[in-house]
């Protein structure tokens, strides 16, 4: 997977776990209206109201407000581990280490306060990357939370899907081989309830023993299904009561309702929250129905249209929802609900209903708005100047995740220390930064409060140079001390100097030295300048507008320098470049190619490369 892709995906998983919890609150605030309000609101305002949590699962953006309901409950409040994993787009560098068994220099993983990241970040060395033979199944065990619940929620959604499509192409057998209805006296009964509705609409009615019905099958040309063994019970009212129950699902749309909601049901299939709204939804959907049916009769056809609404449900026992149909359909506890209000209906209960819609409005103005974010963390809020190199929009979101989390981290830690020492902190950070931009020197930090400085007690100001022409480079690569990179002469044709980088050591002894001095000082913050002659890292690149060539140096410890001499890497040839390393002295040398070249050609181009 790409990381463009796994980015896209983190984000889309991170809108469906968002919009997942508030709808889970809208859920529990609708049932409590719903009981509270049992007897003072109408069948169709009871089912109205969860629209605002359909509505809400499938808004991909909603404006902030003060009036939201999410102020008061928000997913980083009473779920923040989670909240933060599922919001880390830097999730994607986790998983292609983890996916492709990749370990990081612990040198390079020496953390930065919030205010050093944008000048320090180092790309990771080519030595860093250190080939693993492991079975897929030991890479699974090292996922990230975030990880393996995005691997599992696709899997539960594809599963899901195949069943919908297994579900849909069965219902769809199963109407070609129903049969339609062609009896004199039952199309005229169809047509005469088709009237009542006033459609235009081509719509169906067929026979079928396979399709559990009554039920409307289909959207753009609807189908009205009815079992053959239960057209043989009913008589020509019953027949009609029926009829105008069927013609009521269409009327009102249920059939596209209901794949709404199915598909919602799909992708928030983790959500069990969800499966119960879906269900009680489409429990008031059929009150809601029959309220629009018996809105099409007379008052004194109540009771024979309750009739044979509980006759048609003993004829099948038990009837499974399905996407792609409204049928008839409810539990014995249901039915009672039903038949009691099928017997005190009015006509005017179906009409506009002024506490009805006030209620909905009130609802939906508190639910489908986001919370509005303070203007404190608003003005907390980091203007990102992101390095050179950090061009992509998965590595600008990385970026953006560290800083905002190292701003967050340096924020709590600041409550417990005195403002005194603050100062003195930003006064001496502000000192570097001048010191860096006039002479260009590197510097090492030692912070006594570990806390806003990510938990460690040391940090780096500059060291890295970046260099875009040969030239400029070779100015600096002059004044070095120990050996260097040069221009190879013997490049294949066409390749030139594309840019070139060059890094200060951050491991010797001098580290415990300014960590000796710094704790000696009592300083809040302690400034020492480095002053090194021998790079730590050098890199230059070369490419030719398609291919690229790497040329790199740096330093490595006794316990990696074992290996001595040239040899190629066992990393995948399909992730990797293949890498020519030559390990001499106290480092390491190396050569990679994005196109096939052979090892001969490395070692010439390494030895031509390096000079000592």
């Amino acid at each position: 997977m790409s990381p463009s892709i796994y980015v896209s995906l983190l984000s889309i998983f991170e809108w469906v776990i968002q919009t997942s919890f508030m709808a889970s609150i809208l859920v529990v605030i609708v049932l409590m209206l719903q009981f509270v309000m049992k007897n003072k609101l109408e069948a169709r305002w009871h089912y109205l109201l969860w629209m605002p949590v359909v509505i809400r699962l499938l808004l991909p953006w909603a404006p902030e407000s003060s009036l939201s309901l999410y102020n008061m409950f928000s997913l980083d409040g009473i779920a923040p581990s989670i909240h933060e994993q599922v919001q880390d787009s830097a999730a994607w560098h986790s998983w292609s280490k983890e996916a492709r068994g990749i370990t990081e220099n612990p040198a390079h993983s020496q953390g930065l306060s919030y205010w050093e990241v944008a000048n320090a970040i180092k790309q990771p060395h080519l030595s860093e990357f250190e080939p693993k033979d492991k079975p897929w199944w030991s890479t699974i065990k090292q996922w990230s939370f975030t990880n393996i619940f995005i691997f599992v929620w696709l899997v539960g959604m594809l599963l899901l899907t195949l069943k919908t499509l297994y579900d849909y192409l069965r219902l769809k057998q199963m109407l070609r081989a129903s049969r339609a209805i062609e009896m004199p006296y039952l199309s005229s009964l169809f047509q005469e309830t088709k009237q009542l509705f006033d459609f235009k609409r081509n719509i169906r009615f067929v026979a079928s023993e396979q399709i559990p019905g009554p039920a409307v099958v289909g959207l753009r040309n609807p189908v009205i299904v009815i079992a053959p063994s239960l057209l043989a019970t009913l008589q020509k009212d019953q027949l009609r009561y029926i009829l105008v129950h069927e013609f009521a699902h269409i009327k009102r749309w249920d059939v596209a309702v209901n794949w709404i909601m199915h598909i919602l049901v799909i992708v928030h299939w983790f959500n069990p929250l969800l499966w119960f709204a879906v269900q009680k939804a489409r429990q008031h959907q059929e009150i809601a129905c029959d309220a629009c049916a018996l809105d099409r009769l007379s008052p004194k056809q109540n009771y024979a249209y309750g009739q044979t609404i509980l006759h048609v449900l003993e004829h099948f026992s038990a009837i499974h929802h399905q996407p792609g149909l409204a049928a008839l359909s409810a539990t014995h506890k249901q039915m009672k609900r039903r038949l009691i209000m099928i017997k005190h209906f009015q006509k005017k209960s179906y009409k506009l209903s002024i506490l009805g819609l006030t209620m909905l409005l009130a609802l939906g103005s508190v639910s489908l708005v986001n919370a509005k974010e303070s203007e404190a963390v608003k003005a907390s809020q980091i203007e990102i100047a992101y390095p050179e190199g950090i061009d992509s929009a998965e590595e600008r979101a990385s970026y953006k995740k560290g800083i905002e989390e190292a701003q967050r981290k340096y924020d709590e830690a600041a409550k417990s220390i005195p403002a005194a020492d603050l100062k003195f902190i930003e006064n001496e950070q502000n000192r570097v930064k001048q010191l860096h931009k006039e002479t260009g020197g590197m510097y090492i930090l030692y912070h006594k409060y570990k806390g806003i400085n990510n938990g460690l007690d040391l940090s780096y100001w500059g060291g890295i140079d970046h260099y875009s022409s040969y030239e400029d480079y070779l100015k600096k690569a002059s004044t070095l001390e120990g050996s260097i990179l040069l221009q190879p002469s013997n490049l294949p044709k066409g390749f030139t100097f594309s840019k070139a980088r060059v890094e200060g050591p951050i491991q010797g002894k001098f580290v415990e030295e300014v960590r000796s001095e710094g704790k000696e000082s009592g300083k809040p913050l302690y400034v020492k300048e480095i002053d090194w002659k021998e790079a730590a890292t050098i890199r230059l690149e070369y490419t030719n507008g398609k291919d690229t060539i790497a040329i790199s140096k740096h330093s490595l410890d006794s316990e990696t320098l074992k290996k001595k001499g040239f040899f190629e890497d066992d990393l995948p040839a399909h992730i990797y470049p293949k890498y020519m390393f030559w390990h001499d002295d106290n480092y390491e040398y190396s050569v990679s190619a994005t196109f096939d070249m052979s090892k001969e050609d490395k070692i010439k181009i390494l030895k031509e490369a390096v000079k000592k």
